[in-house]
């Protein structure tokens, strides 16, 4: 099924794919073809303050979308003109992937639907991690970590740990497999991804099993097996601390 959008705000924007998938299509930022990326759920789309983005997809005929939208006032005094003087530096982003972006877009829906006396603040809170992490995406696209991996070696480590997998591959293996020292391995990697190689997996961990409550109709239970958590109340535990939902609740609303 083909369908047309556009996003045009005075505001940073994002918006993410919660439900379908898109594998053909074009889009324009600004009046300008970039190049496409096929997008599946969980792939997320930021435009920068005061850009526009038109296009059009051929995907699943049934699909669902989450859109955040920050004022870019908010944005200026947040950063002290941070995001202001780097805005040049802040390309859009169309149909990547990130589990800190997810998390943030996740928790700031919870919040809107559930208020109470600080839901204000928290959604700031995620509003503002939002901005930072675009920030970190795009630095660290252009300027490698000092001291990090090579861009080679961090994609044999992601890969390795991004393999289906019924073991968690250790620091040890992913040491082994790029040819240096645990200890050099664990400072490097977080040189280049700002999270130790435990929260980086931990990370992917959710970020999968987010993947397969919206996907698939596995129980909590399977998924929990499938991604690696030790037990199901282990997978509850962490999901919701990492999103704020149980999973059985995630999968509601993401069906909603």
């Amino acid at each position: 099924m083909r369908q047309e959008t556009g996003i045009s705000f005075p505001g940073h924007v994002f918006l993410m794919n919660v439900k379908g998938a898109a594998s053909r299509g074009e889009d324009f930022v600004d009046g300008r073809r970039v190049s496409f990326s096929p997008r599946r759920a969980g792939s997320v789309i930021h435009m920068p303050a005061g850009s526009d983005w038109t296009g059009w997809d051929e995907g699943d005929p049934t699909a669902a979308y989450l859109l955040v939208s920050i004022e870019k006032a908010f944005a200026d005094e947040a950063f002290g003109g941070m995001v202001r003087q780097r805005s040049g530096d802040l390309p859009a982003s169309i149909g990547f992937r990130d589990a800190t972006v997810e998390m943030a877009l996740q928790r700031i829906v919870i919040e809107l639907k559930q208020p109470d006396p600080i839901s204000v603040t928290m959604v700031e809170s995620q509003a503002m991690q939002l901005l930072v992490q675009m920030v970190r995406r795009n630095g660290s696209h252009h300027e490698p970590a000092k001291g990090g991996l090579s861009s080679f070696d961090l994609k044999r480590a992601v890969a390795m740990i991004e393999t289906p997998s019924d073991k968690i591959p250790t620091l040890a293996q992913l040491a082994k497999e790029v040819g240096v020292s645990r200890f050099h391995f664990g400072r490097a990697f977080k040189q280049s991804t700002g999270m130790t190689p435990h929260a980086f997996i931990a990370r992917r961990r959710l970020e999968r099993s987010a993947d397969m409550l919206r996907s698939t109709k596995m129980s909590a239970t399977e998924i929990a097996m499938e991604c690696g958590f030790g037990s199901s109340s282990h997978f509850t535990i962490a999901f919701k601390r990492g999103f704020g939902v149980s999973p059985t609740e995630f999968r509601r609303r993401c069906r909603i």
